[in-house]
């Protein structure tokens, strides 16, 4: 098994400003791979750009809701107003070219030599997109795979899971899921994982500076990082396009 240390990204949603910062915090580290779980557009205002610095930077990419709900309308409606409204004003400023990379992204990727399994919304489904907010979403999560470690985004919030006990009985499947804290873990043998690395773009956990996840397979370790980055000058771009106010001012606020 090839030990690596990975930079797990998602949800960067056109804000070029958080993920440069972030591209910059990860130049310094020990990285050897940077992977994306998905919605690098929808909400910010500079998605082309987004767009490019992840097909650049990435070695592994998913795709997220939000990009196929501009690339080609599904799940459009499933968004909110404000949502719904950046995504369309997004799909005017994204090419063809971008459109059909974005279509072709994987719904999920499972590395071929240690197992480890990334997505956007849960490894149950995933073309559903459901959230892990819970215990119990996370049980369906786990029900869904079966990977040891796998990697989420899609809500904006950092969390963790993790499978205890799994056994089956005459009346069916017993897991025994704990949640943990995700800003730093250490990743036990004979556990299975659910951890999700938060948001680059748009944090939603009332800390409005830019997250993101570092996985050392060797340690067998996982911690957040937070980095700032300039909230101001990314919320100004938003009011400079004309998009929902209520965008910019949950940049602020980290929610």
């Amino acid at each position: 098994m090839g030990l690596v240390n990975y930079a797990v990204l998602s949800d960067v949603h056109g804000n070029i400003e958080a993920l440069t910062a972030v591209l910059e915090d990860v130049e310094r580290s020990s990285v050897m791979k940077i992977v994306f779980l998905g919605d690098v557009v929808g909400y910010g205002a500079d998605p082309a750009e987004c767009l490019r610095l992840i097909e650049g930077a990435s070695d592994i990419s998913v795709v997220g809701n939000h990009d196929l709900a501009i690339a080609d309308g599904s799940g459009l409606d499933d968004l909110n107003e404000d949502a719904a409204l950046a995504a369309r004003w997004t799909a005017t400023l994204v090419s063809d070219y971008d459109r059909k990379k974005m279509m072709k992204l994987p719904l999920e990727h499972v590395e071929a030599d240690s197992g480890i399994h990334f997505v956007h919304g849960s490894p149950d489904r995933p073309e559903r997109f459901n959230y892990i907010l819970s215990k119990w979403d996370a049980e369906k999560g786990f029900a869904g795979c079966g990977s040891r470690v796998v990697f989420v985004g899609h809500s904006h919030i950092p969390a963790a899971f993790v499978e205890l006990e799994y056994r089956r009985t005459f009346t069916g499947e017993v897991r025994r899921v704990k949640e943990l804290d995700a800003s730093k873990i250490q990743l036990e043998t004979g556990y299975r994982y659910i951890i999700n690395v938060g948001s680059v773009g748009q944090p939603r956990d009332g800390d409005p500076r830019a997250t993101y996840g570092i996985y050392d397979s060797g340690n067998q370790t996982f911690y957040l990082k937070r980095v700032p980055y300039d909230v101001e000058k990314a919320a100004s771009k938003i009011r400079e396009a004309g998009l929902p106010e209520a965008l910019a001012q949950r940049l602020r606020s980290g929610r």
